[in-house]
């Protein structure tokens, strides 16, 4: 059985599953059109981003290893608390990548 309160939380799932599908069932529409017009669907643009995105991704990743790593090097060889060697290294190495990224980018 249903109760009051539970009809508002029903509601906004309904609402939001409902602009979900379609919203997708558009995007897929407008795809099936450009398919059948013979057109590219990616874009030299999109290509562009995919290759910064991924670009992006990566530098960020191997940052915050880099971090993680340094991090329990500080952990095991000093006298710091372990959340703040492991929260100051990922921080500083994520703002480091961010910065590299940026430069990279930049230069092209």
């Amino acid at each position: 059985m249903i109760e009051f309160w539970q009809i508002p939380f029903i509601i906004a799932f309904v609402i939001t599953g409902t602009v979900t599908i379609f919203y997708l069932r558009n995007q897929h529409r407008e795809k099936l059109e450009l398919i059948n017009k013979g057109e590219s669907i990616l874009h030299q643009d999109a290509l562009q981003q995919m290759k910064f995105r991924t670009l992006s991704k990566g530098i960020i990743s191997i940052s915050l290893a880099l971090g993680i790593f340094i991090a329990h090097l500080l952990e095991t060889y000093t006298a710091l608390i372990p959340i703040v060697s492991y929260i100051s290294m990922i921080l500083l190495f994520f703002g480091i990548g961010s910065l590299v990224f940026y430069y990279i980018v930049k230069n092209k």
